[in-house]
C-alpha cells in the first residue's frame, strides 16, 4: 500500500502536540513514501486564530521530507487538483479547501 501513494495528490494534516500550536496542512504530490517518512512537493497552509486572514498559503511550491510520525491523517485528492490555485472557503467556524468534482476537504476550525 505504501508504494501506491507515490505520485498521488494529497492533503496531509500534521499532528498538534499542544493546544496553542497552529494547525498545519500540506497539499501536494507525494514524490516518495516509505515506512518512516514521506517526501512531498506542494504548498503548506497554516490556520491561525485571531488574524484578519486566518489561512496563510505558501506563495511558492516547495519540497518537504516529513517523518510519518508527524502525520495526523492523509486525504487523497483528485489527480487534476491544481496545487497552484488553492481556494479556501469558510462554513461556520470550519475552513475547507475546494475540490472540483468531489467533497471539499476540511483544513480546520477557528
Amino acid at each position: 500500500m505504501i508504494e501506491e501513494l507515490t505520485g498521488k495528490k494529497v492533503k496531509i494534516r500534521f499532528k498538534k502536540y499542544f493546544e496553542e500550536q497552529r494547525l498545519w496542512v500540506f497539499i501536494g504530490k507525494i514524490i516518495r513514501f516509505t515506512e518512516n517518512w514521506a517526501m512531498l512537493e506542494g504548498k503548506g497552509l497554516i490556520v491561525s486564530k485571531g488574524k484578519i486572514t486566518p489561512v496563510d498559503i505558501d506563495d511558492e511550491v516547495r519540497t518537504l521530507i516529513i517523518p510519518r510520525d508527524n502525520i495526523s491523517h492523509i486525504r487523497l485528492l483528485p489527480d487534476d487538483f491544481d496545487v497552484s490555485n488553492i481556494e479556501v472557503e469558510v462554513r461556520g467556524i470550519r475552513y475547507f479547501v475546494k475540490v472540483k468534482g468531489g467533497p471539499h476537504t476540511s483544513i480546520g476550525e477557528i
